[in-house]
């Protein structure tokens, strides 16, 4: 072999062992995120949700809230259920047929839920909702976690806040909670 040969893949090899200790070693943008955000909690403390209104004695909210719901979803014509505290909004198609749906807050007064029935998935996404004036929180943002028991972590499915409530679309059921960012 010429010595121009060698030293060519001499090149070769050290470019390329170079590049694999670089994607082992620190941030790269084709490596698994090493930045500080969180990929998963194992036993994460919701937020409270307030039990009575201010104003309003704890049997006014007894009468609008409850902690469990059930009711029966028109795959055509989709539609809204609620416990007062959490809503799920169904758009037309989302279901294949008409599906009895339920939310239990198994938890309370933590703002987590399970939403049934438990693993079924969307045609199109659901749209969860809390406001946040149902909320022990001043936090102006929030995070919703969802019970990923394949892995046993609470995982970040994102939301947001719109006029003054949290809004996240769903693609299945599970079990999901609410975390404030401050």
């Amino acid at each position: 072999m010429s010595g121009r040969t060698i030293a060519h893949k001499f090149l070769t090899v050290s470019t390329f062992l170079s590049v694999l200790a670089a994607m082992g070693c620190g941030y790269s943008p084709v490596s698994p995120s090493q930045d500080d955000t969180t990929p998963g909690v194992e036993n994460p403390v919701f937020v409270l949700v307030l039990s009575a209104s201010e104003g309003s004695s704890g049997r006014d909210m007894l009468e609008s809230s409850s902690t469990s719901v059930s009711m029966v979803i028109s795959a055509e014509m989709g539609g809204t259920v609620t416990n007062g505290y959490v809503s799920l909004y169904f758009p037309p198609g989302a279901l294949n047929e008409d599906t009895e749906i339920t939310i239990d807050m198994p938890r309370y007064p933590e703002a987590m839920v399970e939403l049934g029935p438990h693993g079924i998935e969307f045609n199109k996404n659901v749209t969860m909702t809390m406001p946040l004036a149902k909320l022990d929180s001043d936090a102006s943002s929030y995070r919703t976690l969802w019970n990923n028991e394949e892995i046993g972590l609470w995982i970040d499915v994102g939301g947001r806040v719109e006029n003054s409530t949290i809004v996240t679309d769903l693609s299945h059921f599970s079990e999901y909670g609410q975390l404030p960012t401050h």
